[in-house]
């Protein structure tokens, strides 16, 4: 974007810290001057949009979601892709390359040619608040499902049985009775939009980024175009919806938020405009405070997502519901890993995924009792 730089109200010198590690109770300095007209925060409703309800003094908008779109964009033709193995009239098989390069954004694999664009991609965004061996273990656990996935659409026209992978219903699950797309798609909802808006983002080195000057060449601020991108990786659109009765309905984490949360949904909205007015008006307190509200939203969100699917899968009679819900269920589980706020970690999520899955018969031999557990854990853990 060519445009002029538009600050001469003073300069503040801040560290733009993206990296992983960060310590909440730090601190997040205040510019010496504002750079734009206060927002009154009673102008601000669950109606007002998002992407023009801030501007600068010359009446241009000054948000930009930036790769944050370009990766949800990006995560649902892969989605898109692995759904296919669930087609009711033809299911298809799945090309392991093509899953390997719609991750990793190589070869130029997207539909939408403005996806293909090189420097943007889904897997290195993967767990990137993890420390790079930690991270590496997390992509690598997609790699290997999304080779697992490969693998069991290659028996998409069988029906499953123990030990084999095939069909249940329309769903395909490999051979230990797991859903593979869906782990895939709720592990992401977790390594990716999660950690991204949670633990990168919205923590106090992105928060604490410059907001005396617009960046070079742009309309807003390091410390804007942070918050703007945690916006990103929720929706794109101009205001975020929080009914699921409305259409079109949101995308992935943000679904999962008005689906699972109910009232809490357009809270987390009012949180994220209130926010951004919040740095607009270099008001620290607001906005640690609605940070706040939206990574512990959206970690509740994960976690009554598992417990919700856990308990369909107990309740549910017919195979193929109960399949479904089982695989949507790991997938969020493994996901819990990423709600560091609520105080958990890799190990314990580990624990509660390990007491699922390590059954002789995977997913075909899981109890009620097993399901118990897992629901006992997380309930407790995140006070439900």
């Amino acid at each position: 974007m060519n445009t002029f730089s538009r600050t001469s109200f003073g300069l503040f010198v801040a560290v733009l810290g993206f990296t992983s590690c960060s310590k909440d109770d730090e601190a997040i300095p205040a510019p010496a001057s504002a750079l734009r007209a206060k927002i009154d925060y009673a102008t601000i409703t669950a109606a007002s949009s998002y992407t023009t309800s801030f501007k600068d003094a010359y009446g241009a908008a000054t948000v930009d979601l930036g790769v944050a779109a370009t990766r949800l964009d990006m995560f649902t033709e892969l989605n898109s892709y692995m759904a296919t193995v669930a087609a009711p009239a033809a299911p298809a098989t799945l090309d392991l390359a093509r899953l390997r390069n719609l991750y990793a954004n190589t070869n130029a694999p997207f539909v939408a040619p403005a996806l293909n664009a090189p420097g943007v991609q889904l897997r290195d965004k993967t767990a990137a608040s993890f420390s790079d061996a930690n991270a590496t273990i997390v992509r690598n656990y997609i790699d290997g499902q999304l080779a697992n996935l490969a693998t069991a659409s290659q028996s998409v026209n069988r029906p499953a049985t123990p030990g084999n992978a095939g069909r249940v219903g329309r769903y395909l699950v490999d051979a230990r009775g797991f859903e593979p797309n869906q782990v895939i798609q709720k592990a992401l909802l977790g390594a990716l939009l999660l950690d991204q808006i949670g633990n990168v983002l919205l923590t106090n080195n992105s928060l604490a980024a410059e907001n005396g000057k617009v960046m070079e060449g742009r309309l807003y601020s390091a410390r804007e175009h942070n918050w703007d991108m945690a916006y990103g990786y929720l929706t794109t659109n101009a205001i975020m919806t929080t009914d699921i009765a409305l259409t079109p309905r949101e995308r992935f984490l943000a679904g999962y938020l008005n689906e699972k949360n109910g009232p809490a949904s357009p809270g987390v909205y009012l949180a994220l405009l209130k926010g951004r007015a919040a740095i607009v008006n270099n008001d620290e307190a607001t906005l640690r405070a609605q940070a706040d509200i939206i990574r512990t939203e959206l970690e509740r969100t994960i976690a009554k997502s598992a417990v919700s699917y856990l308990a369909n899968w107990k309740a549910a009679a017919d195979p193929a519901v109960k399949v479904h819900a089982l695989g949507e269920g790991i997938g969020f589980v493994y996901s819990l890993r990423f709600c560091t706020k609520a105080g958990a970690d890799t190990a314990w999520a580990d624990s509660v995924l390990n007491g699922l899955t390590s059954g002789a018969q995977g997913g075909w031999s899981l109890t009620n009792a097993q399901a118990d557990a897992a629901i006992a854990a997380i309930n407790t853990k995140f006070s439900l």
